[in-house]
């Protein structure tokens, strides 16, 4: 990673990923192939617009369940649902009956969606729905919750890359230029910022009441979680990878916006469990 590219490699990824438009070329293009680790840094601006949107909910009172709607609703439209319909690609391309690499391959890059895709989709965001409704609790802030793990799921994007098989779609470089290194620069970064986070919630606490009274054992199972979530993020991208591999013979956009929603949804669930289980 050329640090004098970081800007520009930051810069593509939020034209590229996000609604926002940046006049980018060539040369921030190529920078984000070349520097996909920095996909955390993405991930914690997505995850801070996120929480901020829940927390302005959380001060107007509303129900977990408002909240939980608006969580996913603010990533799925600040990614302009990009990682979600390579979900519904990743389901139609799973569920083939055959059993054959080509027709596989061919499910992937249909255009229309299927059953497969459909119910993936729809077993996928209702499992994130479920658990954000449910983390929505006095003692964890849903706002708390939301915000490290859109990291996590950049994170496990990077290593779906790193451990993925190239093809001949739009991410094939981007595939082919992360590599293990490129994983652990990623993961580092994102402990960095998982530590950026907890500090800023400490200086948060005191003005919402949800996490005025949270005492220290309970900051101690917020980094537990943490540290939880950055392993299971890293097992979910090479499971992803590694299952992409077998099945359609490389890793391609899709595989790596399938990854980015599954790991979502695999974080909260793990989460809930280890919340319900301490608790």
């Amino acid at each position: 990673m050329q640090f004098r590219a970081v800007p520009g490699a930051l810069k593509g990824m939020l034209s590229f990923f996000t609604i926002v438009r940046l006049n980018v070329g060539e040369k921030e293009f190529d920078a984000m192939e070349r520097d996909f680790c920095l996909a955390p840094i993405l991930g914690c601006l997505i995850g801070g617009v996120t929480a901020f949107v829940c927390l302005l909910l959380t001060w107007a009172s509303l129900g977990g369940a408002i909240t939980a709607a608006a969580a996913l609703a603010t990533v799925f439209l600040f990614s302009k649902f990009l990682h979600f319909d390579g979900l519904t690609d990743f389901g139609d391309g799973m569920i083939v009956s055959s059993g054959k690499q080509e027709d596989h391959v061919r499910a992937l890059k249909d255009t229309l969606i299927g059953a497969g895709g459909f119910g993936v989709a729809l077993t996928v965001t209702l499992l994130s729905f479920a658990c954000y409704s449910w983390l929505a609790a006095p003692c964890l802030t849903l706002a708390f919750v939301v915000w490290p793990v859109e990291i996590l799921t950049k994170n496990a994007m990077v290593a779906a890359a790193a451990c993925g098989r190239p093809g001949n779609g739009m991410a094939s470089r981007q595939v082919r230029w992360t590599t293990e290194r490129s994983l652990a620069v990623s993961t580092g970064l994102s402990v960095l910022l998982l530590l950026m986070i907890a500090a800023v919630i400490l200086l948060l606490a005191p003005w919402f009441p949800a996490a005025a009274n949270v005492t220290a054992p309970e900051w101690d199972l917020m980094l537990l979680l943490m540290l939880v979530g950055l392993i299971v993020s890293v097992l979910v991208g090479v499971l992803m990878a590694r299952t992409a591999n077998r099945v359609f013979g490389f890793v391609n956009g899709d595989i790596l916006g399938a990854t980015n929603e599954v790991s979502r949804a695999v974080l909260l669930l793990i989460t809930a469990i280890l919340v319900g289980v301490i608790q």
